[in-house]
């Protein structure tokens, strides 16, 4: 068995390849082009593994070596940052720690998703950085109309009539001008939100893990296509607390020489679930009674952003047992809920290709 470690970047790349005793049998630097690459990798023979940081171009790069027979893992750059210090650091060594890591089984390895999920998970979080823009140019519009004294508008600055408001408020012509900007901005996000909702409701509300989702209260379409694209399978996770925690719904612990602690404000895990799962704490708050009782009850303790936290976790962890039983939503708390609000849901659920 070899043991390559690949040091990747988008314009260069580094490989060293090693054996089991962790002799160097090669190093060498390249270009970024598949056939150079290729041609590295078929010298050897033998049966061979390589490990990559999951940095930004590792798609194409796991693809390639699988094609080529090649066990590719993928490491954690967080978690091997901490494994992998060292005073002198170069592509070269980062190359040499990478294989005698990956040889010595002590790469802390990253989640790879199927490649038949990641454009379709990719797209959804980039709908979801459009709709940040969205919302950053709402509030700056607000802002500029405020240094007016004009607080209440009529029309929000993504609606068609909002340039008529514009005209006639008694504004200089420059803050006018770039009203209209934004304002063209927002009509142009509104337009490329709503074909990609549209296109995200034909192609994965009918399949059985978003339906499965959306019997879930708050959860919908969108929502439910970001945690089913995120989450992949679910039974990468040991148990609800393992997703949990994966999703950023739980602080870490900070435990010393007897004293307990939380750390709160953590990086780690998936920060889209995060945000679905939030959405979703929000609207089933809203729209069901028992969960609204609920979460007051919590905010009379602790905090409204506490409870909403709190009901989001609740959510995803009904979320891990709705996907790893499939089965649908029963009770919340061992509570039944009362729906005030039906998401729309198809009766004959399709399966995606190379599904979970």
């Amino acid at each position: 068995m070899l043991y390559s470690g690949v040091d990747l970047h988008r314009r260069s790349i580094v490989i060293c390849t090693v054996n089991e005793s962790g002799t160097v049998l090669a190093r060498k630097s390249m270009k970024t082009q598949s056939e150079l690459i290729t041609n590295y990798f078929r010298q050897w023979p033998d049966q061979h593994r390589a490990v990559v940081e999951c940095t930004t171009g590792w798609y194409w790069f796991c693809d390639l070596m699988r094609s080529l027979g090649v066990d590719v893992v993928l490491a954690h750059a967080k978690y091997l940052k901490a494994i992998s210090y060292a005073k002198v650091k170069t592509d070269a060594v980062d190359a040499l720690t990478l294989a005698q890591l990956l040889r010595m089984g002590y790469i802390p390895e990253a989640h790879q998703l199927p490649p038949e999920y990641r454009a379709m998970r990719d797209l959804l979080r980039q709908r979801m950085v459009m709709e940040h823009k969205r919302t950053n140019i709402i509030q700056r519009v607000t802002s500029i109309l405020a240094q007016f004294n004009i607080t209440d508008l009529p029309l929000s600055p993504y609606q068609s009539g909002f340039a008529d408001f514009l005209n006639q408020c008694p504004i200089p012509e420059e803050y006018r001008m770039t009203l209209m900007m934004y304002h063209q901005q927002c009509l142009q996000t509104t337009e490329h939100r709503e074909q990609l909702e549209k296109y995200f409701k034909a192609q994965l509300r009918p399949t059985p893990a978003v339906q499965l989702l959306m019997s879930i209260p708050g959860i919908g379409d969108i929502t439910g296509s970001i945690v089913a694209m995120e989450t992949g399978d679910i039974h990468r996770f040991a148990d609800d607390k393992h997703y949990c925690s994966y999703c950023r719904l739980v602080p870490g612990a900070k435990d010393s020489g007897g004293k307990r602690s939380h750390r709160s404000g953590s990086k780690d895990g998936n920060q889209y679930l995060k945000y679905a799962f939030t959405e979703s704490a929000i609207k089933a708050m809203r729209f069901y009674p028992q969960i609204k009782h609920f979460a007051a009850r919590l905010e009379r303790r602790a905090t409204k952003a506490i409870a909403r936290t709190v009901v989001a976790k609740e959510l995803a962890k009904i979320s891990y047992y709705v996907l790893s039983r499939q089965q649908e939503f029963k009770t919340f708390k061992g509570i039944e809920i009362n729906k005030l609000r039906d998401w729309p849901r198809t009766r004959k659920p399709v399966r995606l290709t190379g599904g979970e």
